[in-house]
């Protein structure tokens, strides 16, 4: 795992990573979005990993599986295992001025060699330590019932929280094997009125337990308050520098109190207790119990940190090691899951990484000269805390990945089961937050003056069927579309004009029904589900906004639901649609293969007519359409896609590097090449990227049936056609099977960058 402080660093970041890894794509397995799904199902539980326990479970469930070269490191090696990470005694530290130059010396040590040591004769009672932990034990022990009424991923707005992996909805690996009550303690402790206790509980047993952890926590912070303002002095003197310093900068002002609860694991070698990390605070102070699990990586090797009785475990976390300019280390260190249990751990980070903080840190100015300038750049705490919980334990391109902030919005989102049109109906006037496109997306909106009077081929399937020049001449419009533009309008299609019409109302009806009907068919799971609703598909991808748009989905070839299946506003439609948009698939393949010089059933016999999806977008109208999309800019995964718009408008191709408007044209159907065609075709004809603009106007509705064999069983392997080759147009892509292209075009998400790069030769 990279360390996030190396994001700060004064350097090139191109210089660190290789190009190859700069363009590398982050592909995901196709058990990806059931890991989501589980993860989920896990979370809405609100019982924890304790739950499990306590459900008797036997093997872990796989989301919490570590990958397997995780799994090589468990133990120290044999070099190192004799290695232990300095205990300091902090009696004489009040002493004298002699005693405590000594115990500076030994945390100057420490700091700079270990970045962990453990004290004793701290100051903090026994008693004191012995009750927190009871206390922590107690709370995380209680009937389910008590605990979910404090369970939240709401930091912000709760002051004590208890959930499982604050990381569950991030692109991290594995689920870790603990729980966590988490509470902000300073500078504004929470007062009793604050604990969220309720008199009112029928269970006035397990509320007076409750209140006696949380009295034990409160007290135990005083103590560890008064220990972070000691250890600062002596850091802040193992630096040669006044004791006040540190504590003046605000390092000891905020105090935050992770309560841990690693519960015995039935498979402890398949998952971790917490993954590797360092700590985004200037200080942690931990306070174990006798059962172990700690280790630091010290000289690329885990060392055990062995329980010591009454001892605080205390290490520099990446805020510290930034301001010290490397003088104080942050080391990586991990927990380890055991069968032994429950373990319980106390961690009190100094960070002011959740309170407004505008102060900006950087290296300090006492510890820099021209033998040693600053190897960081300035930053305030908020901006390094977003950018941690960004890459979260194990990230390494954060901008791939899913924010966890955002993830928890579009969670909420979701869970409302009725997308877009619920927010419109609920008459918002702002656009939330997490549809709001990056900056550099709303500066192109329109088309450039250059192109502006360009529109896309319109061909005329009228004399398709007539004779044999009639049909050349159609073939040689289709080449010059598919090889120069990737998108072309069809007229005199073959589809009656109240086929196209009852479709679009048919649409319309299912995505105005009211939210309870449609809740029916809400899923984000294809596997179990014939037809499926929702909004945003790549809602929990590394999409960096979510579009304005809903959508149903449904396979109709090559086996069409019954019509059961379907809902009643829209079923007799999308079956006599289809039936229509299958016959002209075929004739489209048909003339695309005469377009490429070859017999005419060459593409459908390669299957490429085979399965047909089809999803009806509903874009209703947007109080902010500058500040979202409909849909991103993206290409199509599929060989081919017919596309039925209504009057509304908003469909864009990029074309020549500028977006062209692919205006509504009446009873006519957009057809554009999808990436598997370019491939296959070896660049001879081009999959276009292209998107959806957001409007004030009427709900826009569009139709989009793909030919593609993407979401279901399909072992054929494609490349370019061996037809096509030679040795002056050798193949331009590797052999590949649709299912490998799409969990890696599914993982990424509508997220603006082409997928189909990442199969080039």
């Amino acid at each position: 795992m990279s360390n996030p402080l190396s994001s700060t660093k004064i350097r090139d970041f191109g210089s660190l990573v290789s190009e190859k890894e700069q363009k590398k794509m982050v592909i995901k397995n196709a058990t990806e979005f059931d890991s989501y799904i589980e993860r989920k199902a896990f979370d809405e539980t609100k019982e924890g990993v304790k739950g499990l326990v306590d459900a008797k479970v036997t093997e872990i469930p796989r989301i919490f599986h570590v990958p397997k070269d995780t799994l090589t490191d468990k133990k120290p090696s044999v070099s190192v295992s004799d290695l232990e990470i300095p205990t300091i005694d902090f009696a004489s530290a009040h002493v004298d001025t002699a005693s405590r130059e000594a115990v500076v010396e030994k945390v100057r040590y420490a700091a700079e060699k270990w970045g962990f040591f453990q004290v004793i004769n701290h100051g903090v009672p026994l008693n004191v330590l012995e009750e927190v932990k009871d206390g922590v034990r107690r709370f995380h022990e209680e009937d389910p019932e008590v605990k979910k009424r404090y369970f939240s991923r709401d930091s912000a707005n709760n002051r004590i929280v208890f959930n499982s992996n604050f990381d569950l909805y991030s692109s991290t690996p594995s689920v870790n094997w603990r729980d966590t009550v988490t509470c902000y303690i300073a500078p504004d402790p929470p007062s009793p009125e604050e604990f969220p206790v309720t008199n009112q509980s029928p269970n006035h047993r397990s509320e007076l337990q409750i209140a006696i952890a949380m009295d034990a926590l409160i007290e135990y912070s005083k103590h560890v308050m008064s220990l972070g303002g000691l250890l600062f002095e002596l850091l802040s003197e193992a630096l040669g520098l006044e004791p006040e310093i540190l504590n003046s900068m605000d390092c000891s002002k905020s105090l935050l109190m992770l309560c841990h609860y690693y519960p015995p694991c039935p498979q402890p070698d398949l998952t971790l207790g917490v993954s590797k990390h360092s700590d985004n605070s200037f200080l942690t102070v931990l306070l174990q119990d006798n059962i172990g699990g700690l280790q630091v990586l010290h000289q690329d090797s885990w060392i055990d940190v062995p329980p010591l009785p009454g001892a605080l475990v205390i290490n520099i976390g990446d805020f510290l090691q930034l301001i010290t300019n490397d003088k104080f280390v942050s080391l990586e260190h991990r927990v380890l899951a055991n069968r032994q249990g429950p373990r319980i751990s106390v961690a009190s980070f100094f960070s002011s990484s959740k309170h407004h903080n505008s102060k900006v840190y950087g290296p300090m100015k006492e510890l820099l000269s021209e033998e040693n300038p600053p190897k960081y750049r300035d930053m305030t705490i908020k901006e390094y805390t977003e950018g941690y919980f960004e890459k979260v334990h194990n990230k390494t391109k954060a901008e791939k990945k899913i924010q966890l902030r955002q993830v928890v919005k579009a969670n909420a989102f979701d869970e409302t089961k009725e997308g877009v049109k619920g927010l419109v109906d609920a008459k918002v006037t702002q656009v939330p937050r997490i549809f709001h496109i990056p900056q550099d997306s709303s500066t192109d909106k329109k088309p450039s003056v250059s192109v502006s009077d360009l529109e896309i081929p319109t061909i005329d399937f009228a004399s398709v069927h007539v004779d044999t020049s009639s049909r050349e001449a159609i073939v040689e419009k289709v080449r010059y579309a598919a090889e120069n533009w990737g998108f072309f309008q069809v007229i005199n299609h073959g589809i009656p004009l109240n086929v196209l019409k009852e479709i679009e109302d048919g649409g319309r009806r299912f995505h105005e029904e009211e939210p309870e009907v449609k809740k029916r068919y809400f899923s984000r799971d294809f596997s179990k589900n014939k037809f499926v609703f929702n909004s945003n598909f790549d809602l929990y991808s590394a999409s960096p906004s979510v579009n304005w748009r809903d959508a149903f989905s449904c396979y109709m070839a090559p086996d069409p639901p019954s019509p059961e299946d379907l809902p009643m506003a829209c079923r007799d439609a999308m079956i006599e649609y289809s039936k229509h948009v299958m016959t002209l698939g075929g004739l489209l393949f048909e003339l695309l293969s005469e377009a490429l010089g070859l017999k005419p059933e060459i593409l459908k016999n390669m299957d490429c007519l085979k399965t047909m999806l089809m999803i009806c977008n509903y874009y209703p109208p947007c109080p902010q359409p500058d500040l979202t999309l409909g849909i991103s800019k993206h290409s199509d995964n599929s060989f081919l896609t017919l596309l039925l718009q209504d009057d509304i408008g908003g469909l864009q191709i990029l074309h020549q590097d500028s977006w062209v408007d692919v205006s509504p044209l009446p009873g006519a159907l957009v057809i554009n090449i999808g990436d598997f065609l370019q491939l296959i075709t070896n660049d001879k004809f081009v999959s276009v990227e292209h998107r959806a603009l957001a409007n004030k106007e009427g709900t826009r509705i569009s139709i989009a049936s793909f030919f593609s064999s993407s979401a279901l069983p399909n072992s054929t392997v494609y490349g370019p056609i061996t037809e096509l080759l030679s040795d002056e147009n050798p193949p331009k892509y590797r052999d590949m099977t649709l299912t490998e292209y799409t969990d890696g075009y599914f993982a990424k998400g509508l997220d603006g960058t082409s997928h189909l790069s990442n199969f080039r030769i």
